[in-house]
């Protein structure tokens, strides 16, 4: 049977998503302790809709194992929680068809990244502090310009990059949450640090070290150099995986 996990986990402590040898993942966690509860003798392999670095957080990763193992969903989900560490929590168990896959059949991913514009004692793990002075409407304008179906190659790191470098985006948006700038962004795909390029890149065109065109300089190019430096890991989180017709 293949069975759907959906979980949260925070990335601090993380060495990201991807099993490696000697270090912290969320996937070598998970597969530990799915094959120590399902008593298998070694651990079960997970495979996740994507992979995030070291740092980043989720809210709404998803994953997908397959077992013999005769599972009672609720009964496994509730031990998983017992048994993990409260910075990685499974929401929840389901048997799926074993077509599924979490990532082949992923049809989008949707990340936000969170700033502080002012000093703040809460969240300092979950947002990346900017108290230059930054123009909204700059950063709404280049924004915008991302949207479509686009080459990234420019926002990628060059070693990293995929078969591919198109990614079709379809939001793209700053939002104001009281002492916070929020960047929602959404897409088919994403290249590797492509959203902290997106956001390092926004917020020094809103403070004036590159002028209005530099989004359109990149895209045009493909040249990462023109970016700014990569935003932090931790102020980015992947908020949600879509599996057909844009829907979660």
């Amino acid at each position: 049977m293949r069975y759907r996990l959906d979980l949260a986990y925070h990335g601090r402590d993380f060495h990201g998503w991807q099993l490696q040898p000697g270090l912290r993942t969320v996937q070598g966690e998970l597969e530990t302790w799915l094959g120590r509860l399902l008593r298998v003798g070694s651990p079960v392999a997970v495979t996740g809709a994507g992979r995030t670095d070291t740092g980043v957080h989720a809210a709404g990763m998803v994953a997908h194992f397959d077992t013999d193992v005769d599972v009672v969903p609720d009964e496994l989900l509730e031990r998983l929680r017992r048994a993990l560490p409260p910075d990685l929590v499974v929401i929840s168990v389901v048997p799926v068809d074993p077509t599924f896959h979490a990532r082949c059949n992923a049809t989008g991913r949707r990340y936000s990244y969170r700033i502080a514009t002012r000093p703040t004692p809460f969240g300092r793990d979950r947002h990346w502090l900017v108290t230059a002075p930054l123009e909204r409407r700059l950063l709404d304008d280049a924004a915008a310009v991302i949207v479509g179906n686009r080459d990234f190659s420019g926002f990628c790191r060059a070693a990293s990059r995929k078969e591919s470098s198109l990614c079709c985006v379809t939001e793209s948006s700053w939002q104001s949450e009281k002492e916070l700038l929020v960047y929602h962004v959404r897409a088919d795909r994403f290249l590797h640090e492509m959203v902290r390029l997106l956001v390092g890149t926004m917020v020094d065109i809103a403070r004036g070290r590159f002028g209005s065109e530099r989004m359109s300089d990149v895209l045009t190019t493909g040249d990462v150099r023109l970016c700014g430096e990569a935003a932090p890991p931790h102020g980015l989180t992947l908020e949600a995986v879509d599996y057909g017709m844009g829907r979660p």
